[in-house]
């Protein structure tokens, strides 16, 4: 009784709960990402490269935040798994460009599912509203970070469709 009155406190403090929130959404996700042999930072790419259809290692460094060096580690995964390929750009034999192969598509559309619905049971308590409010809330929050805002803006269409 006496530990969780000392805790109490905490219960009203944002970064904390923030913190312990986080925890609790990457442990899952790391596991649920698991399952695919790839980690968050693979998502990331393969979602970008989803949208895009193909996109450079570089183009992809810079829409993530991820330091070239790991990005040519990442795409080495990416491509061991068989979810993608390089490819010589045709305008520019000096650039690669990465797209998904079929094997990659199927896996990203399970994973995107996978996500979606372990999204959808993490925020269970929250009403539609609620959670609409929290993405508007932690989109303000990460822009504010140094990754934030390094990012170019979100489409106000695209902050829509996640909440």
């Amino acid at each position: 009784m006496q530990a969780e009155e000392a805790l109490s406190p905490l219960t009203g403090n944002a970064g904390f709960l923030l913190s312990r929130v986080g925890t609790a959404v990457q442990t899952g996700f790391k596991e649920l990402l698991g399952s695919w042999e790839i980690r968050p930072q693979h998502f990331a790419i393969l979602t970008a490269v989803a949208a895009a259809g193909e996109a450079s290692q570089q183009e992809l460094c810079q829409a993530l935040g991820i330091d070239s060096g790991n990005m040519v580690e990442m795409v080495d995964a990416l491509e061991a798994l068989g979810y993608a390929r390089r490819h010589c750009d045709p305008r520019d034999r000096r650039r690669y460009l990465i797209a998904m192969t079929a094997e990659g598509q199927a896996a990203f559309a399970a994973v995107t599912k996978a996500v979606t619905e372990y999204t959808e049971r993490f925020l269970e308590p929250l009403s539609q509203a609620e959670r609409a409010g929290l993405v508007a809330a932690l989109a303000k929050l990460y822009a504010a970070t140094p990754e934030g805002r390094r990012m170019p803006p979100r489409p106000a269409s695209a902050a829509r469709v996640a909440s």
